[in-house]
């Protein structure tokens, strides 16, 4: 059996006592799987692996994505400020799920700590399955029906949200309920990726910015959530749909480097049956 403690009362376990630069044993993978589904995120530290490494040890939750042009180029992404091949490397991101304009995002992620800042560029974590059955009644009746409309917006500023206004046709695009629910277990969660979502389809603008931030405050409270303080030979890996992920601002005179791994989901038909691709602006008066 492997040692764990908890890294929050929301979400979370610390494997203590195992070596991923070593084989990974059937009964060991196993193990793992099973308290990824209880806690939804895994953490390593002191971890000192390579990309093979870490990409076998993705590959038991599921298989490396590649429809990102980072992933299409080399084996793993690095989220770096200091890499000349470095994605997303400075600024503060809100909370949200990866790849929520494709139809099937994400099924998880991994990321290693390389290059850590002194302070700043904590990683925040939020359970939305912890926040869906926080909401009142009445809220969670009204977010029943309801869809978010989700682009990526090539302008790359994640400062603000995604907007139609200029986005390339060819943009991915994808339209998904506000409530996510996990075919396994019939649990509910909150499904809003900030960063991407033009709009709340049905309701008026104004009703819809307000649901948005209303949503978004609920996500972020402390109550539902964990705070990871990187340090280098960090590797976590975590249910990038149940749980939703921020990052905050750093001095970016220091480097920042961690390694992704992205894994698809190879159920993504059985797991978002209601959501459907978007081929092309998305008209105000066009319905879910």
């Amino acid at each position: 059996m492997l040692q764990t403690r908890p890294v929050s009362p929301a979400l979370g376990v610390e494997i203590l006592d195992l070596d991923l630069s070593r084989p990974i044993a059937a009964a060991t993978a196993a193990e793992l799987l099973e308290l990824y589904r209880r806690h939804h995120l895994l953490l390593l530290r002191d971890q000192r692996i390579d990309e093979d490494d870490q990409l076998r040890f993705a590959e038991l939750f599921g298989p490396i994505s590649r429809r990102s042009p980072a992933m299409q180029k080399a084996k793993a992404a690095y989220v770096s400020n200091s890499r000349p091949d470095g994605i997303l490397g400075q600024g503060e991101l809100f909370f949200h799920s990866d790849n929520t304009f494709f139809v099937h995002p994400l099924k998880a992620i991994g990321l290693y700590g390389i290059e850590i800042p002194p302070t700043g560029g904590d990683t925040l974590f939020a359970n939305c399955v912890a926040v869906y059955d926080a909401l009142p009644p009445a809220l969670k009746a009204r977010l029943d029906g309801l869809f978010s409309y989700q682009l990526f917006d090539y302008d790359g500023d994640y400062a603000r949200r995604s907007v139609e206004e200029g986005t390339p046709a060819d943009a991915p695009r994808a339209v998904h309920p506000l409530v996510w629910t996990d075919p396994d277990t019939g649990r509910r969660a909150v499904f809003l990726s900030e960063h991407t979502t033009v709009r709340i389809l049905g309701l008026p603008v104004a009703e819809g910015e307000a649901l948005i931030a209303e949503l978004r405050g609920r996500i972020s409270d402390p109550r539902f959530g964990y705070r990871h303080r990187w340090r280098a030979g960090d590797m976590l890996l975590w249910d990038n749909v149940v749980l939703q992920h921020a990052r905050e601002p750093f001095d970016t005179r220091h480097r920042r480097t961690l390694r992704r791994t992205p894994i698809g989901d190879p159920e993504g038909d059985r797991r978002f049956p209601a959501s459907r691709t978007v081929v092309g602006p998305l008209a105000v008066t066009e319905a879910a």
